[in-house]
């Protein structure tokens, strides 16, 4: 049996909006395991591929374009050649996983409500039949404790520095668990490592000649096409008030802490001219072209039955209060395109806000360093 760390190192978060996780059922009213683990594993693909490793693509049906091991190798350095990094860390055909994930919950929830400022049947239509399920549930929300046990008999150093970098990267420019397109999963973290130096970290283990050294397909989603945006506004913003008296989708005799108004701004915006939402900017941008507008922000499903739907390549929080800022909520936009539509994106929440000016992009600069010397 496979040796596990006697008292794991305990990594703490805590939400700033509801972590959706999913259930077999579609409802989300507990945290998952295996929900946190897979977006964990998807950031740390991006991450690889943007400071100039390899990470292969898991679910492609080509099993060329996804690593494997077939028992047949004979040494470490053999095995280790045939796993990009990120396989080696969550594992995939003929390895496992170097380590195991138990989540405390602190027992908070959320009660979970949809809101939109668009009095029409569209938005409550979209809205309604996308988290109809979860309507009047409890999301989680709070303080939770992730401990990590570690497999195997490498170096366990090595292997939590690389959880706790990752986490730290996340909690700093993205979130944590499914649907961050629609708001959920932004969090704090606690002893959170310095986006540089997490950054090193991941680096200096993924960039090792020991494993598996192959070429990023250019529309995988990478740090080398990443830009993230986040902005501050003041509590007695009048769009920010206007927010606070819109149309409630399921039960409007409860109240939550936070504003989940991410589809209105991704979306569709009554906003008299300040601001239309960001998927009908970037359609104007466009010049109308549909097909563009879908490879960006993505589709369902069930509209694109032969592909399964396209993931989004922007994403949109809802807004969040952070302690220390009583006075202001946040709202947090990044995305995995060129640059000119995070520039696009950018201005168009400095418009829906009335913002005076436009943050500079988050970790611009230690990004395009690693990009430049990757």
């Amino acid at each position: 049996m496979e040796p596990f760390m006697i008292e794991p190192e305990p990594i703490i978060i805590e939400t700033l909006t509801p972590i959706w996780t999913g259930g077999v059922n579609g409802k989300s009213t507990a945290i998952k395991e295996t929900g946190i683990i897979g977006s964990m594993r998807w950031w740390y693909e991006a991450i690889v591929r943007g400071i100039g490793g390899y990470a292969c693509d898991p679910i492609n049906t080509i099993s060329e374009q996804r690593c494997t091991l077939d028992g047949k190798e004979k040494t470490e350095d053999e095995r280790n050649k045939k796993m990009c990094p990120v396989c080696y860390l969550f594992g995939c055909g003929g390895w496992k996983r170097r380590f195991r994930l138990e989540i405390v919950d602190s027992g908070a929830k959320e009660t979970f409500h949809l809101a939109t400022l668009d009095s029409g049947a569209g938005n409550y239509w979209w809205l309604s039949t996308i988290f109809e399920k979860n309507l009047n549930e409890n999301l989680s929300f709070g303080k939770f404790t992730f401990k990590i046990y570690l497999i195997g008999r490498d170096n366990q150093s090595e292997i939590i520095n690389q959880i706790k970098s990752l986490l730290s990267i996340m909690s700093h420019v993205g979130a944590i668990g499914a649907k961050n397109q629609y708001g959920f999963g932004q969090f704090e973290m606690e002893d959170r490592m310095d986006f540089q130096n997490a950054l090193n970290e991941i680096n200096n283990f993924s960039n090792k000649d020991e494993f598996k050294k192959e070429a990023n397909k250019p529309d995988w989603y990478s740090l080398s096409n990443f830009w993230c945006y986040e902005f501050k506004i003041p509590v007695k913003n009048q769009l920010i008030q206007r927010f606070q008296k819109s149309n409630i989708i399921g039960n409007k005799s409860l109240s939550t802490s936070y504003l989940p108004v991410s589809f209105d701004i991704r979306y569709k915006l009554p906003n008299h001219n300040k601001g239309s939402g960001l998927r009908q900017a970037y359609y104007v941008h466009c010049n109308g072209d549909k097909k563009q507008v879908r490879k960006i922000f993505g589709t369902l499903p069930k509209s694109e039955k032969k592909e399964g739907g396209i993931g989004s390549r922007i994403f949109v929080s809802h807004l969040f209060r952070e302690m220390s800022e009583e006075d202001y909520y946040f709202l947090r936009v990044w995305g995995f395109t060129k640059k000119d539509v995070g520039d696009l994106v950018s201005t168009e929440i400095k418009k829906m806000f009335s913002l005076k000016e436009v943050p500079k992009m988050k970790y611009e600069e230690e990004i395009n360093n690693f990009l430049g010397g990757a």
